[in-house]
């Protein structure tokens, strides 16, 4: 597993790298624009990722699929992704635009324009990192989506700073999309070898049979991660709705951490399975333990300091989304378990689309008493309970397609010792000395000393995977080791 672990690392500490650029720019928006203004923006971004998944609709995601699936013809299934794309980004934005006027603008309302415009720019083309993790190549991803990243918490910050008028930001962000879009444009003219290549053994059949249940399943997830905001926008207001987005401010870190692994492992668990389905599932397994260290230790923190990280870094207007926080570590530790790149190895997606419409009907039903009643604490607990049920029937089919009992699919041992380890270190955080004498400060100090606990007690607890997560670490720094110089 030492190719796939250091691509993963590689992977999962570029794409942290680029989401602390992203998550800087809320810490600073939030003292640029008042509440109200921060919920309008948040409220763009909401319309915007649903419309983006509907578009993409895992349509770049089968790349890591398809090119392992056919190396030598990995442009032509490039160009028909893009084709693809394309196509279907029109068709989400016309049929939008159709509803939203048909509803008289109970939709989307004033955004619409900006939502429409932005999905299109961003979408097209959009498929560059799937490509190169798919091509064993993740170290390009830094370098694109560094850039990417970067370029749009620059605009948003200075024009926020210049103006502190939400609209202008968007339009910003659409033009600097929409400079991507032309220069990305050159680049993949430039890059094409479709021509030289053999065709394809099934021209868009096999990717639509692919895009079908897993589009779906990714735009049913994508409603599950967002109905939530949606509620509360609806019900409760914008305000609200900013407080809500601290709440889950962060979302992107926990996604990172688990969809980098399973990234790689997908195209890693397509090649094995072609020999066997127990090294293939053997493989989910360990990545599992990975998931479970990186991600517990995570939830034990954030769940401990959520109210003090809240007020210090966003400020007291948003303390109330210390405790959506908090519930929404339910959801950090059901990502440990994440079934799809096991199920999507055997090109088996009715599961995915299943268990995310089981979700969604689960967080519906609770949503409507428990946002009236409870405000954004009670939509987060409505999301949080329905990601445990998704999870649940998850576990069941993936069971069933390897012919495993649970017992034997996922890797309770490692599982349960790295949660025993999570919950021992946590002892060290239990004193309220760390932040009375020390303040925030006091809450880095605590962090480090309760992950170095954690890495200790894991290591002794002999966990495999852990020994492995530090090599593939270590094999990221390189070596300064100076050989001596030869004179001539």
């Amino acid at each position: 597993m030492s190719g796939v672990g250091n691509r993963a690392a590689i992977l999962t500490l570029s794409r942290i790298a680029n989401y602390g650029l992203m998550m800087v720019s809320p810490i600073i928006l939030v003292r640029l624009l008042s509440v109200e203004q921060f919920g309008h923006y948040r409220e763009f971004l909401l319309y915007v990722s649903v419309l983006q998944s509907i578009a993409l609709f895992s349509i770049n995601h089968s790349l890591l699929y398809c090119i392992p699936a056919q190396p030598r013809s990995r442009w032509r299934t490039v160009r028909q992704t893009a084709i693809l794309i394309a196509c279907s980004s029109v068709l989400v934005v016309g049929l939008t635009a159709a509803i939203d006027a048909a509803s008289g603008g109970r939709v989307i309302g004033p955004l619409l324009l900006p939502v429409c415009a932005f999905t299109l720019v961003s979408t097209n083309l959009d498929f560059w990192d799937y490509y190169w993790v798919a091509t064993e190549r993740p170290g390009l991803v830094l370098a694109y989506s560094s850039v990417r990243l970067a370029a749009r918490v620059v605009v948003a910050v200075v024009v926020a700073a210049l103006t502190h008028r939400v609209l202008i930001i968007i339009w910003a962000l659409v033009a600097l999309e929409g400079l991507r879009l032309a220069l990305t444009m050159v680049a993949f003219l430039i890059a094409d070898k479709s021509a030289t290549e053999p065709p394809l053994a099934e021209p868009w059949r096999e990717q639509l049979r692919y895009c079908l249940p897993s589009g779906i399943a990714w735009v049913l997830s994508t409603c599950n991660r967002n109905i939530g905001a949606i509620a509360v926008v609806k019900v409760l207001g914008a305000a609200p709705l900013a407080e809500y987005s601290i709440g889950k401010y962060g979302e992107p870190v926990v996604v990172t951490l688990r969809s980098s692994v399973s990234g790689v492992l997908l195209p890693e668990m397509v090649k094995r399975g072609r020999g066997s389905r127990q090294a293939s599932i053997g493989l989910w397994q360990r990545a599992t333990v990975v998931n479970a260290i990186m991600l517990f230790p995570v939830a034990v923190l954030l769940t401990r300091y959520a109210r003090p990280l809240v007020a210090t870094v966003f400020g007291a207007s948003y303390v109330s989304a210390a405790l959506v926080l908090q519930i929404y570590m339910l959801i950090v530790i059901r990502e440990v378990f994440d079934f799809a790149p096991a199920l999507r190895a055997l090109n088996r997606n009715r599961p995915l689309v299943e268990s995310s419409v089981a979700s969604l009907i689960v967080s519906a039903a609770l949503l409507v008493p428990l946002v009236p009643a409870a405000g954004i604490a009670g939509a987060m607990l409505a999301i949080a309970i329905g990601t445990l049920v998704d999870a649940g029937w998850l576990a069941y089919r993936t069971s069933t397609a390897y012919q495993l009992s649970l017992r034997h699919l996922v890797p309770w041992g490692g599982v349960g010792k790295t949660a025993a380890a999570a919950l021992l270190a946590g002892a060290i955080l239990a004193t309220s000395a760390w932040t009375q004498m020390l303040g925030f400060g006091g809450i880095v100090l605590a962090g480090a000393a309760y992950v170095a606990l954690f890495t200790l007690l894991v290591l002794a607890l002999r966990v495999p995977e852990a020994y492995e997560l530090i090599g593939w670490l270590r094999r990221l720094v390189p070596s300064r080791a100076a050989s001596p110089s030869r004179r001539t």
